[in-house]
This record gives C-alpha cells, structure tokens and sequence, in this order.
C-alpha cells in the first residue's frame, strides 16, 4: 500500500462520525431500491409483450446516464458539481488505487456507496418525472416498466461497485462477468487512466462506444494481497 494512500485512509476514517452504520446505510439503499422497483413493476397492468422492450431501454439509458455523469462530472471539475467531483476524484480515488482496492474497515463503505440521500433525489427528480413523461406520450405500462428499470440499474450500479472494492478472494470476485468489471474498474483507478477510460461499472457498452474502453488481463497474485 502507497504511503499517500495509506495516510488518506487514516484521516478519512477518523473523520467518519461514530454514529455511522455501513450496515443501515446499505439497507436504506438497497431496501428503498428494491421496494421502488417492486412498487412501479405493482402499477403493470395487463401488459404487452412489447411494452417490456421498456425495460433494456431503461437499463440502457441508465448506463447512459452514469457514464456521461461519472466522464463529465465526476473527472473534471465543475463550479456547480464541485461536491460531486470532490467526494467522487477527491475521496474515492484517493483512497482506492490500482494497487490498493479492497476495503478494511466497515467505514470505508462510506467511500464506496453513493450518501444514502442520493437514491431518493434520484428516484424524485429522474425517475417520476420520466414516469410522467413517458405515461403522457406512451402507454402507463411502459411508463412504470421503464421507471422501475431505471431503478434496477442504480441497485446494479451499487452493488456492482461494492464488489468491486471486495477483498480479494471474496467468492463474488470469482463470478465471470463480475470478475471482468472489477478488472476494468481497476484499471480506473490507474492514475494514468482515471481520467479518460473506463467510466461504466456494471456493463461497458458507452466505453465501448465511445472509444475510452481499456483492458489488460491482471498479472501477478493480485493487487490486493500483500506480499509474504
């Protein structure tokens, strides 16, 4: 571990209040997510085999989403967006590098998922007003699948990145897909990269389209573990 990285740990921690709990912090996240999700899937009525086209279509543009928010905002520096790019370039990167990925503490989820306040601005100001768009130009039942889909893809999002930052050997790092992601996330967190390639976390189709997807096959026993 990088003495800069070693020191940041140690100050962010010790500035993380004592009332902090990684664990109710994830259960609001993920327990709020997944009763919106099941909510707006409730509001499906008498649906349509082609109304369920709605559902990718809001995976996609969540991917969409996150992509440009994460390039734009969170690696370049914005006067309006300053918090963002202070927690997200600031924060995170700070204490996680290529090298020095996993957490170790129960107060590094801090850094890890978005505040817990997010996800309701989020499902408030993108996900209702969508709703409302789409139900006034489509069909209500592709209105609530995509609504209920663009939710799904901030759960995936936050739980794809916590895995991301898993202790080596953890069993979910074994899984395929999750094993790739976490590779190219990695590679993110290369200074030399951070700034312009690999800005998806669960699925890389806008790196892939917009030419910022970069790989190389991890080499030696893993970042991670310490030497013996």
């Amino acid at each position: 571990m990088r003495d800069a990285t070693l020191a940041f740990r140690l100050r962010y921690r010790a500035q993380v209040s004592p009332r902090y709990n990684a664990l109710l912090h994830a259960v609001f996240v993920f327990g709020l997510g997944v009763a919106a999700y099941i909510g707006l899937l409730g509001q499906v009525h008498d649906s349509q085999p082609w109304q369920w086209l709605a559902a990718p279509i809001g995976l996609l543009v969540f991917n969409a989403a996150v992509y440009l928010v994460h390039r734009a905002l969170g690696h370049h520096k914005r006067s309006w967006a300053a918090l963002f790019y202070a927690r997200h370039t600031g924060d995170h990167h700070s204490f996680f590098s290529e090298q020095t990925m996993s957490y170790d503490d129960w107060r590094d989820w801090r850094v890890i998922l978005f505040p817990p306040w997010l996800i309701v601005v989020y499902l408030l100001a993108f996900v209702a007003p969508a709703i409302w768009l789409i139900s006034t130009l489509a069909q209500a039942n592709v209105a609530w699948i995509f609504g209920a889909h663009a939710t799904l893809g901030y759960l995936l999002y936050e739980f794809f990145h916590t895995c991301h930052h898993l202790p080596e050997g953890h069993w979910l790092t074994r899984l395929p897909w999750l094993r790739e992601m976490r590779q190219l996330h990695r590679l993110h967190h290369r200074r030399d990269l951070m700034h312009t390639h690999n800005f998806n976390i669960v699925l890389p189709l806008m790196d892939k389209l917009c030419g910022t997807l970069h790989w190389e096959a991890p080499t030696g026993p893993g970042p991670n573990k310490k030497a013996a």
